[in-house]
């Protein structure tokens, strides 16, 4: 069977890598984003945005198991109509959970069919251009919360070509996903084209198959990103979201909540670490414009269009007081801080200061704090 071959190529490929490997530039101990290895897991699609809130968002956690869910503007089905600001809603609450939010083309198109008929520019204005435009556009409609600038894209139907990554690397985004390929780890701050393995049903029908092929990645110290569509119970009958006929091939593609905590399990037990696309490429994201703006200012070169992680690493102290900031997102990345003053801004949710374990000081006087972290967490 053709799924048989599919893991097999994956595992003897990424066996013999590691085996060829010089074990000799391993590393004494693993940093997150530097050279701890993980896992992200890709989700595309939109018009499954209620199937990802539903059994998706508890499975995931705040920033626990971050991943990247790559949008269009329209659903698939439906009349292809515009998505709903209820949807709209949904996709931005999963982004303020710590998953990435990435864009997968304004009309899903097949990138190298849609380049050959009409032309490699058209297909940059109807599809690239005209998805970022929209994402500008669009915020929460309680929070005021918008999209952040997509660093990722994952082509639709993983179909692309090198006239199409050329393009969109690096003017456009910093990491590309695809499929298959003839490199399948990934090392961090990755640019360019990045291949992953599918793991939903109609692929993966034993968990043992991406366990080993974890393994492998594990001990190659490098990353590895797993592709996935709905996320949907074994028991739930597609015809249920009455999309017709026209939609059941899409419906072969997703992925029990079962299967996906076996790979986490498995992920935890192996000591992988969880990323999102962007993570992988090396590039540090804000919610708050107000946040990123005090972070280019600290950082050696402020007009670059990425901002790295690992710069972000080496900061030791951070003064963000008075700065009407109210979302921490994004202050995971300084895992090295020891000094931080939050004082007199809007932040009303502290929790990710937990995940500050070298953090000494901290001043968070003059904040609403509805949410504060497990009481670890005094202002001196």
């Amino acid at each position: 069977m053709y799924w048989k071959l599919y893991w097999k190529r994956f595992y003897m490929d990424l066996i013999n890598k590691v085996d060829a490997e010089d074990k000799s530039s391993k590393f004494d101990y693993e940093l997150p984003y530097i050279n701890k290895p993980g896992i992200a897991f890709s989700f595309d699609d939109s018009f499954r945005v209620n199937q990802w809130m539903k059994y998706g968002k508890e499975i995931f956690g705040y920033y626990d198991v971050k991943v990247t869910f790559n949008i269009n503007a329209f659903h698939h089905f439906e009349g292809n109509r515009e998505h709903t600001q209820k949807e709209i809603d949904m996709l931005l609450e999963l982004q303020s959970y710590g998953h990435e939010i990435a864009h997968h083309g304004f009309n899903h198109q097949r990138a190298d069919q849609y380049s050959k008929e009409k032309g490699l520019s058209k297909w940059i204005d109807d599809e690239i251009e005209a998805m970022l435009d929209w994402m500008k556009k669009q915020k929460h409609s309680k929070t005021n919360e918008k999209f952040k600038n997509p660093v990722s894209f994952a082509f639709p139907y993983a179909e692309s070509n090198e006239a199409t990554i050329e393009e969109l690397v690096p003017k456009y985004f910093k990491i590309v996903r695809g499929h298959l390929y003839d490199k399948y780890l990934l090392p961090f701050d990755h640019t360019g084209f990045a291949a992953s393995i599918c793991a939903d049903s109609l692929y993966l029908h034993n968990t043992k198959y991406i366990k080993k092929i974890m393994k492998a990645a594990k001990q190659a110290g490098s990353n590895l990103i797993i592709m996935c569509h709905s996320i949907l119970p074994e028991n739930i009958n597609w015809d249920e979201f009455g999309w017709g006929d026209e939609s059941n091939a899409a419906g072969e593609w997703r992925i029990s909540p079962k299967v996906i905590q076996e790979i986490i399990d498995e992920a935890k037990k192996i000591g992988m670490e969880f990323y999102t696309t962007s993570e992988i490429a090396g590039v540090a994201t804000f919610i708050d414009p107000n946040l990123e703006r005090c972070v280019r200012k600290k950082i050696l070169n402020p007009l670059d269009r990425w901002i790295s992680i690992s710069e972000l690493g080496k900061i030791k102290e951070l003064d963000l007081s008075s700065q009407n900031i109210s979302n921490l997102d994004g202050i995971q990345y300084f895992t090295n801080l020891e000094r931080l003053d939050l004082s007199n801004n809007n932040i009303a949710d502290f929790r990710l200061i937990e995940k500050l374990s070298k953090l000494k000081v901290i001043n968070i006087n003059n904040n609403p704090r509805s949410f504060s972290t497990s009481g670890s967490l005094v202002a001196r």
